[in-house]
């Protein structure tokens, strides 16, 4: 039985290897990613390839597993009801918890959750294991694409890569953030990087003497891209351990920071479709207490 997978751009890791157990159900470790390409079972573009090879946009990976297999139990089912926003037949959008990873060699993923959350696509490329098209940071919330059918993995694939997509994040900060907008241009991951941004509240704070809730709008897609943008800004995401440095913004709510906005060409019917979500209630929620606080 073979497997096929194209490569999009934004996965988590550019090396064969590591990326194939993320997207192959056979393939449970690197070790076993080794060993399959030493064999020719996993290979690239149809070629056989070293064991350290790099994939890039386009490639398509492919994978042949054994009758063993095939016969052998498949990853378990993760039985987390997830919010879907947006389905049909060839892609669906689900409102992803923070905490949870959107995929990776773990149980525990938005990826082994798919197959109690969706309905199996009628479509004759229907893909045996449904896709997540991108990613989001295990403590980010929000709208989370995936792909059903090969047509809509391949199509999707490109508008991401071409920065066709237009994505918004919510995200409450430390500060007053001063400009209304603006646009952030740091070097990130040795890359240049865009995003650009609006200040919709600021409210006054006990705590940071201001909260500021903004729109993000993530040009550029690299890793972690909007909390080293608003952490370099001095304006940290309250939550984000990683990026505040001296600054103590951690308020036991997990990270404030959500993917509310997909706006996309569907691959089928070439409208465009717009998917949003409300923030959840406790970023507002943060506001309006750290307001009272500070005016009692």
């Amino acid at each position: 039985m073979q497997e096929t997978y194209t490569v999009l751009g934004n996965e988590s890791s550019p090396y064969l290897n590591v990326l194939a157990p993320e997207v192959f159900q056979w393939i449970a470790s690197k070790a076993k990613a080794r060993k399959s390409i030493q064999s020719g079972a996993l290979r690239v573009n149809g070629k056989t390839v070293s064991t350290d090879v790099r994939v890039v946009v386009g490639d398509v990976i492919s994978y042949v597993a054994s009758q063993v297999e095939v016969r052998a139990p498949r990853r378990k089912v993760f039985k987390q009801t997830i919010p879907v926003v947006y389905e049909d037949d060839h892609l669906a959008v689900l409102n992803k918890p923070g905490g949870l990873p959107v995929n990776g060699n773990m149980f525990k993923t938005l990826e082994n959750t798919l197959t109690i959350n969706l309905k199996p696509s009628h479509e004759p490329d229907a893909l045996e294991i449904m896709r997540p098209l991108h990613r989001l940071d295990s403590p980010t919330c929000g709208l989370v694409m995936v792909a059903k059918t090969e047509r809509a993995q391949v199509a999707m694939g490109h508008q991401f890569e071409y920065k066709e997509i237009r994505k918004r994040y919510q995200a409450v900060v430390v500060g007053q953030v001063v400009e209304s907008s603006g646009t952030l241009t740091d070097i990130v991951d040795d890359k240049p990087s865009r995003s650009d941004y609006e200040v919709i509240r600021v409210s006054p704070s006990q705590k940071y003497d201001y909260l500021s809730l903004v729109h993000l709008y993530p040009v550029t897609g690299r890793t972690h891209q909007l909390r080293i943008h608003m952490a370099n800004l001095g304006h940290p995401i309250v939550g984000d351990k990683l990026y505040s440095g001296q600054i103590d913004v951690l308020y036991g709510k997990g990270l404030l920071l959500c993917s509310d906005r997909l706006v996309f060409v569907h691959p089928i019917t070439n409208k465009e479709v717009k998917v949003e979500i409300p923030i959840p209630n406790k970023f507002t929620g943060i506001m309006d207490r750290e307001a009272r606080r500070a005016t009692s």
